[in-house]
């Protein structure tokens, strides 16, 4: 019997990518010899991309991809990493069990004493990844490990000591600069993670940073145009002027227009939007952004000018670096320590989003952009002359 095809109205779509695509290709091409890090804005399209790349070029008997996606797993301690990145190998159990394992992440699959040593901490886990990979290149195959969000493993501890993070970073170090033994591919949304990630010295002699950003104005006009074909969208069409206002206010932020693209299904009659019902929309999101803003600097004196600089600098040039806020130095709201603190704060916070490259800021999208000059056009009369002293 033939098994009927699930029919969606709205799909997640994939735009293009083929420089970053042809990046990712020709580096696995290479003799792993350091750790890639994948880097950029809050939802352009990273993991997206990994898994794309993976169904594309990785799908192929002679690569064996162990991958992580430490989003999906709740890890707290030492044994929560032991059970997600080390699992049974169920190969020569009855048919029954090996059915219940066909639905398990690729990860490090290991005899049940082994798994049990490593979990009562006789064993290190690294010499077993070590040996697993060695078997898997004995067998003609290439291993490569991707992990999605790998700040999961930070405050873990092994036997109460090391540091789990760390350890690992020694080991990714070890199999691609020092044995060339496998491919190690890290991705992540925390820009505050990466950040601190470039600025470690020992990391920066080992590793590759490779920035995946929001879609251009052309991919993303592309995509507007072409909404039924790229996601299976069929309640609407856009006009070419609401096209323009979507990258105007959203810009190339792919999960931001999925979810416009979705919400305003609701909204539809005719086949059309109405130019109303989308400026609303746009509106509610830029709104909420300026909330943010709002809860985030209070009556602060100091936050408030850092904001109101951040927005006095980005209405001329997005990307800006600590350099273009030595006035607020000079003015003694901050001194170069506390300032640099602020703004890991807005990082983390996903206000702004850090490029290790180029060691420079920008806000986390156009929304983002907008909601902080809507922030700072509403701040009182009576804010205005405390942070300008009068």
């Amino acid at each position: 019997m033939n098994k009927k095809a699930i029919v969606y109205t709205d799909k997640a779509a994939f735009i293009n990518r083929k420089k970053e695509l042809n990046f990712l290709m020709d580096w696995i091409n290479r003799e792993p010899k350091e750790i890639l890090f994948i880097y950029g804005p809050k939802s352009s399209g990273k993991t997206t991309l990994l898994m794309k790349f993976i169904d594309l070029h990785l799908n192929r008997k002679d690569f064996n991809i162990k991958h992580f996606n430490l989003r999906k797993v709740l890890i707290s301690n030492y044994t929560d990493f032991i059970q997600a990145f080390f699992e049974i190998d169920y190969s020569k159990a009855p048919q029954e069990i090996k059915q219940r394992s066909e639905y398990s992440l690729k990860v490090f699959k290991l005899s049940k004493e082994i798994k049990q040593s490593l979990e009562n901490k006789i064993l290190a886990p690294f010499v077993v990844m070590e040996k697993e990979l060695k078997k898997i290149v004995k067998k003609g195959k290439r291993p490569i490990i991707i992990i999605d969000e790998l700040q999961a493993l930070e405050d873990i501890y092994m036997n109460g000591q090391r540091e789990l993070i760390k350890e690992l970073f020694n080991f990714f170090v070890a199999m691609t600069k020092a044995s060339h033994l496998c491919h190690v591919i890290i991705a992540s949304s925390d820009g505050y993670f990466m950040k601190r990630l470039f600025e470690d010295s020992k990391l920066t002699k080992t590793s590759n940073f490779f920035g995946v950003d929001y879609l251009d104005e052309t991919d993303t006009k592309y995509w507007l145009q072409h909404i039924e074909e790229e996601s299976a969208i069929k309640d609407y069409e856009l006009t070419n002027k609401q096209i323009d206002v979507i990258w105007k206010y959203i810009g190339g932020s792919m999960f931001e227009i999925s979810r416009l693209l979705a919400d305003l299904c609701s909204g539809s009659k005719n086949k059309k939007v109405s130019d109303d019902y989308l400026d609303q929309m746009i509106r509610d999101v830029i709104k909420g952004n300026s909330a943010r803003f709002t809860h985030y600097a209070q009556l602060s004196k100091r936050k408030i000018q850092l904001l109101k600089e951040i927005n006095t600098i980005c209405i001329k040039n997005p990307l800006f670096n600590v350099l273009d806020l030595q006035q607020l130095i000079d003015n003694n709201a901050y001194d170069n320590t506390t300032l640099i603190e602020e703004l890991n704060k807005l990082v983390q916070y996903n206000f702004l989003t850090f490029h290790p490259k180029e060691s420079t800021y920008q806000l986390q999208g156009n929304t983002m952009f907008y909601g902080l000059q809507s922030y700072v056009e509403s701040l009182p009369e009576g804010v205005i002359r405390m942070i300008e002293g009068v």
